[in-house]
């Protein structure tokens, strides 16, 4: 049996038996763990099934908590592949190239891995992946030339064939022997009791080869505990040499606090070899030179014992006379000396010490006022915003006082709030200077206990900006992260930041929020293993739901989730991830969406396909157009991407996407043919109309008009489902009977095609009234279908005076239809496609008073004809909304709407039926 449990983001398998270690070890993605005896397995799906294929069913045991992710990979479906899925050989994995839509058939392979510069799977070079890869793609798995895979699978089979059958007879001869020795010691008494004070006996004999396997030496704990720990480490290591990511685990420190010190002040009086109490309250009105000579002379002839008093005495002097940098170094000697013999003055000289230093500090970054209150808020501007807190200028004049303060050991003994900001400081001067700052030193700093816990969060926020190539948060808030792999390891950041934000709130709640983004930004740079998703939680608990910073919080804590494929929850939990990706430029984010589309396991694909592609690019618009059409297959290949293919289409055919002029013919054709080829897949009706008459747009625009037939041809086949089936064989149709081309072949296919129920028998019967040569070739077999039409007889006096609105049309068309619609007595007004794509002018014109508005959506945008038909809408007026081949359709057309009231639904009457009462509303689209 083998035993599986979750450890953390991968799985751990248990096998008691050397035969099934065997299977274990050559498992695709799978790794030997020495001291735990067992091995580490990728925690995705795949694994799942894959264990099931293997062992069968019964023949592994998951944890509890693993009983929901097995029942839904075992409730995976298999789709059959839809291209060729070509292969190469690396020195240590597969390498695969497929249809995004075939991405489910490679993800079946545990340990897979998506690489988005390379559009490419890699896989683990074992046996078992070209098993699986051929289960999934059969005959469309392209192997490289000269057979090299198949002798060396066939070589690594055979000798594990062999490791196993040796592996079968160990465990026979374990077993054997085990029940000998059972035996043995149950006919001798020597059975070794059991926690219940009884024997081993049989039942023991029965477990004696699954213990064999498992059990570590007495005295040996130890030894396995520390080899336990190595393998762990040499894990990491292998991940950091394959990835490039540093997955080493630091221990976390624990936040100190920060005192504030008080302005020096006399002592109420203390014994010492004279009476420096005294002297120190005069120095306090009498500071000039002659009080300093004297000092200065008494020192140089002072006894013993004295000597610190008159050092202190001096440094007061320094300090009433403002020369802090001199008194800070009369305090140190001061300190230094025999002021240890005297309790309060050595306490008087460290308040000297203290209150120069802070003096030292205020006066080097030209600052005034409460000591740590005031030098904390004006770097905590600093950090938010370069030259908010700290004029420019003083990061040069006070960069000497800064340096000595950073290097005083006595200050950073007596004072280690003053020290800690100085060190800050210090870090920020050399930003402001233009110079290099150690990410590995503001680490120490951050993790230095001896730092209060609220300074520390500065430095969190100042080392998130180094790493984002920024001098302050102002600088890089909102942006997107520069690197997903860095060399340092950051894995401590989000634990600590935690705990430093809840030390430092009440005191300084101002800084809670960056810090808490500041921590994400940083582990967002790394493998989601920096943090759980319960510490990142946590953070995001600490910025409040209307902070400005609240949304790009949450994209930071989702970012390596979904990327590293750990997506569910996050529609829910972490909104503002999808928000802030809609307002990124696609060249930015695509690299990073590829992979969380490749990786997810159905989480977060329709959110990212849904909202985010299309409201990024009417947002940022289009910048690489690879990229887009990188994105639209991916698209394409989801539950519901017909429609945010349309969606994206229609942006690009109207303009209304800026950059959308960048693609070129062929690209358009590509981007919209997907979506036709998406919709037909789908079966959705509305979808399909709308993809299917954009192309055919598309290429009347390019001047292919040869390849629509072929188009309708394609999409009017037994295999494309109805709606789309009949709307393909009426194009077809109508384009032949346009052009005088020969149709009886085309009208038994519509005959054989075509539903007697279908929505569109009605604009059959329209084509067969405009067209006697489509009556002829129907004959009785059409009249079943459709009934005997019969045409509405010209009566030019119903006619004469009509006014007619046409939106759109080629050019040709136009010349055509004009002269016979005017000789009927009508009075035509003929927008071109452009003058109808601006909108205003034929929206103008569809809302005034007309008797008749035809817009051509063959040849103008789905969102200019939707304009155009609402306004027509509101004002009243009737509408027909239809793509025309030619004159002919359009000509009969509106004969037919004008000397016909349409009814309430809005249909065409049938050829031949007489006009009915009633005036106006919402008209026919087709």
């Amino acid at each position: 049996m083998i035993r599986v449990r979750a450890d953390e983001n991968r799985l751990v398998a248990e096998a008691a038996s050397a035969a099934d270690r065997v299977v274990l070890r050559y498992f695709p993605g799978a790794r030997w763990l020495p001291p735990r005896r067992s091995f580490s397995l990728p925690r995705q799906m795949a694994t799942y099934r894959l264990l099931d294929h293997l062992f069968g069913p019964e023949g592994w045991q998951p944890s509890a908590d693993l009983a929901e992710e097995v029942a839904a990979a075992r409730a995976l479906q298999q789709d059959p592949p839809m291209g060729e899925a070509h292969l190469e050989v690396l020195e240590q994995e597969f390498s695969v190239q497929c249809s995004f839509a075939d991405r489910e058939l490679v993800k079946r392979v545990p340990g897979y891995r998506w690489m988005p510069q390379e559009k490419r799977w890699r896989l683990p070079r074992v046996p078992e992946t070209l098993r699986i890869l051929e289960d999934g793609f059969g005959e469309l798995l392209v192997l490289p030339d000269g057979g090299e895979v198949q002798r060396w699978r066939e070589a690594e089979e055979a000798r594990i064939a062999e490791e196993r059958r040796r592996a079968v007879a160990q465990d026979a001869a374990e077993a054997q022997k085990a029940a000998e020795t059972v035996r043995e010691e149950a006919a001798t008494g020597d059975a070794a009791p059991t926690a219940d004070g009884e024997g081993t006996g049989t039942a023991a004999a029965a477990d004696a080869p699954a213990a064999a396997g498992g059990r570590v030496p007495a005295g040996f704990e130890g030894l396995y505990e520390r080899l336990d720990r190595l393998a762990a480490a040499l894990e990491r290591l292998v991940e950091t040499l394959q990835t490039g990511e540093s997955r080493v685990r630091e221990v976390t420190s624990t936040p100190g606090g920060a005192d504030q010190t008080e302005e020096p002040a006399a002592p109420d009086g203390a014994a010492s070899v004279f009476d420096w109490e005294s002297e120190l309250e005069r120095l306090r009105s009498e500071h000039d030179d002659a009080a300093r000579q004297a000092l200065e002379a008494r020192l140089e002839r002072a006894r013993d014992g004295e000597q610190a008093a008159l050092q202190m005495l001096l440094g007061y002097w320094f300090f009433h006379n403002r020369r802090w940098a001199e008194a800070l170094t009369w305090f140190r000697r001061a300190l230094a000396g025999d002021a240890g013999a005297d309790a309060d003055l050595a306490a008087e000289a460290e308040r000297g010490l203290k209150a120069a230093g802070w003096k030292e500090f205020e006066a080097a970054l030209g600052l005034k006022g409460d000591r740590f209150a005031d030098a904390y808020a004006a770097l905590w501007q600093e950090v938010t915003n370069r030259g908010s807190g700290i004029a420019e200028d003083r990061w040069e004049a006070g960069r000497e006082a800064i340096a000595g303060l950073a290097e005083d050991r006595e200050i950073a003994r007596r004072e280690p709030s003053l020290h800690g900001l100085v060190r800050l400081a210090q870090f920020l001067g050399a930003m402001r200077r233009g110079q290099q700052v150690s990410e590995q030193r503001l680490s120490e700093f951050v993790r230095d206990e001896a730092v209060a816990a609220d300074t520390r969060v500065l430095g969190l926020v100042l080392l998130a900006s180094v790493l984002y190539e920024g001098e302050a948060v102002a600088d890089w808030a909102s942006a997107w992260p520069k690197k997903t792999t860095v060399a340092g390891d950051f894995s401590w950041a989000a634990q600590l930041a935690v705990e430093l934000l809840k030390a430092a709130e009440e005191r300084h709640p101002e800084v809670v929020p960056v810090g808490a983004v500041s921590a994400l930004a940083i582990v967002a740079r790394g493998p989601r293993e920096w943090a759980s998703r319960e510490v990142r939680r946590q953070l995001l608990r600490l910025i409040g739901s209307e902070e400005r910073l609240r949304r790009y919080a949450e994209f930071l804590a989702a970012y390596r989730l979904a990327a590293e494929g750990d997506g569910k929850g996050l529609v829910k939990d972490f909104k503002g991830y999808f928000e802030y990706l809609k307002q990124v430029r696609l060249d930015d984010s695509w690299e990073h969406l590829s992979e969380v589309l490749a990786q997810d396991s159905g989480y977060v694909t329709d959110a990212v396909i849904d909202e985010v592609l299309p409201a990024a690019l009417e947002a940022r618009g289009i910048g690489n157009v690879q990229n887009l059409l990188d994105a639209a297959e991916f698209a394409a290949a989801t539950q519901r991407g017909d429609n945010t293919l349309n969606r994206i289409a229609d942006g690009v055919e109207d303009g209304t996407i800026a950059g959308a002029d960048a693609l070129d013919g062929e690209q358009r054709l590509k981007l919209f043919r997907l979506a036709l080829d998406a919709a037909r897949k789908k079966t959705h009706d509305q979808d399909a109309e709308q993809a299917f008459v954009r192309l055919v747009r598309e290429l009347l625009r390019q001047g292919k008009d040869d390849e629509v037939p072929n188009l309708c041809e394609e999409f009017s086949s037994r295999e494309v489902f109805a709606s789309l089936r009949e709307r393909a064989l009426l194009a077809g149709l109508e384009w032949a009977l346009e052009r005088a081309l020969p149709v009886e072949g085309l009208v038994q296919r519509a005959i054989e095609g075509f539903r007697k129920e279908s929505s569109r028998v009605e604009d059959f019967r329209l084509i067969a009234a405009s067209f006697p040569e489509l009556r002829d070739a129907g004959g009785e077999e059409l009249k079943r279908l459709l009934g005997e039409p019969v045409g509405v007889p010209t009566d030019p006096e119903r006619l004469r005076g009509k006014s007619v609105l046409i939106v759109g049309g080629h050019p040709s068309l136009q010349t055509k239809a004009q002269p016979e619609l005017e000789a009927f007595g009508l009075k035509v007004d003929w927008l071109d496609p452009e003058s109808a794509k601006q909108g205003g002018r034929a929206v103008d014109r569809a809302s005034g008073s007309v008797d008749l508005v035809v817009v051509n959506t063959g040849y103008i945008g789905h969102a200019a004809s939707g304009r155009v038909t609402k306004a027509a809408d509101s004002a009243g007026n009737r509408v027909v909304a239809r793509a025309f081949a030619g004159p002919k359709m359009l000509i009969e057309t509106i004969r037919l709407c004008l000397l016909s009231e349409a009814t309430s639904a809005g249909a065409l009457p049938a050829p031949g039926s007489p006009p009915r009462p009633g005036t106006g509303g919402r008209g026919v689209r087709r």
